[in-house]
């Protein structure tokens, strides 16, 4: 009994600041009988960020696309600490939480992920919802409800992943309402740095739909009704959302880690430069060659560095970080969904199913959960599948037509 207790005393300690893709990735694959694994995160739950825009249109509730960290982590014999982290210190891997507490460790796990980026925009904080939470699009979600029995003007600002996605779930629930929605991207072109058949195809679609498109035009400035743009037109408003990409969080450069405004720089086995034994996964880590913020991306590096930590611990070569290729699916509600591989671009509802089936196996993947628990969790997921995305698909012959058809873009 004496030498189990010292062995457990001798656990190396791992603190990981963020519950997100990378930071629950990495404590999955840290077994708690070799580690003594604390993951640190503001909120209670995980949140599949890449799903979260159903949530506009009601076709996903927040449980959904949510996991409880505490329960999650405790089946895997891991601790979970809910808090706000306002200090980390590289030299002795302490992290300090809002409430004063501290908690050493280690190693140390940096997947913070990122902020809104406002580019200076006034007006950002106080007068738009942000699209980077659950409980950001729940808040659109109603505000869309009350605007729809009235009528409203709706500005995304934004023309990217997020920005169209966002705009496919409005058109999937009200287009048939009396709502104006615009869309203002600042570059020239929608998905700006995406195939340019895509962007074209996804203004096609809003010209369809009665959807107005403002590119090249950045926005000065935001107000409680109106949008202006640098050209000095006003946009009237009474939703606006803002997806402007995203930004380092401030607590990189404060706790010596990043440059100001910045990304954390790593090395090839996703270790800081200037410390081996704290890494860095998901958004915040800058690799030599820059990568996209996708979430498969913060998975494998969560992934990687769990198996780094073991490596380092044994003493044995660290493994590299490869940087995985694989496609982007974007959804433009139920009206159309883009699959982009390299240099190819197919288009058609029918990949929407693709996207959802990446939806229920990563979230089942990542559920720690005990079998049955789990199981009713996939159960639930797969129930609203089919009531919100396969039976008014059926209901309507003309829609169940178009999900015959996938194309090449050009």
């Amino acid at each position: 009994m004496k030498r189990q207790f010292a062995n457990r005393v001798k656990k190396p300690k791992v603190i990981i600041v963020g519950g997100g893709f990378a930071g629950l990735a990495c404590a999955r694959e840290l077994p708690s009988e070799d580690f003594a694994v604390t993951l640190i995160d503001r909120k209670n739950s995980f949140e599949f960020l890449p799903n979260i825009h159903e949530l506009v249109s009601g076709v996903k509730k927040p449980m959904q696309v949510q996991l409880p960290l505490k329960g999650n982590l405790r089946a895997a014999g891991h601790r979970f600490v809910k808090g706000d982290v306002t200090a980390m210190d590289p030299d002795t891997r302490r992290v300090t939480l809002d409430s004063q507490k501290h908690y050493d460790a280690d190693y140390l796990v940096i997947a913070l992920g990122s902020r809104d980026a406002d580019y200076g925009v006034s007006g950002v904080d106080r007068h738009s919802y942000g699209f980077k939470s659950v409980a950001q699009c729940q808040a659109i979600h109603k505000r869309l409800n009350s605007l729809s029995k009235s009528g409203g003007k709706t500005v995304i600002i934004g023309g990217g992943l997020e920005g169209i996605e966002a705009l496919g779930e409005v058109l999937r629930r009200y287009r048939d309402k009396p709502l104006e929605l615009t869309i203002v991207e600042a570059q020239d072109q929608l998905l700006p740095g995406g195939p340019h058949a895509v962007g074209r195809l996804i203004a096609q679609h809003c010209e369809e739909w009665q959807v107005a498109c403002v590119m090249d035009d950045p926005v000065a400035r935001i107000t409680a009704k109106t949008v202006l743009l640098s050209s000095g037109r006003r946009l009237r408003s009474d939703l606006t959302v803002w997806t402007g990409g995203p930004a380092p969080p401030p607590l990189l450069a404060a706790s010596g880690l990043a440059e100001a405004e910045r990304w954390a720089p790593v090395d090839k086995f996703l270790n800081h430069p200037g410390y081996r034994n704290i890494f860095i996964a998901g958004d915040v880590a800058e690799p030599e060659k820059p990568i996209s913020k996708q979430a498969y991306h913060a998975l494998d590096m969560g992934r990687l560095i769990g198996e780094n930590i073991q490596r380092q611990e044994k003493g044995k070569r660290l493994r590299r970080y490869r940087p995985s290729p694989k496609p982007s699916l974007l959804s433009f509600g139920d009206i159309d969904s883009v699959l982009v591989s390299d240099n190819l671009a197919l288009a058609g509802p029918p990949l929407g199913a693709g996207k959802e089936a990446v939806f229920a196996a990563v979230m089942a993947q990542l559920d720690m959960r005990a079998t049955r628990v789990k199981l009713d969790a996939v159960v639930g997921r797969g129930k609203q599948a089919t009531e919100q995305l396969l039976w008014p698909t059926l209901a309507n012959w003309r829609a169940l037509r178009k999900q015959t058809k996938v194309r090449k873009l050009s």
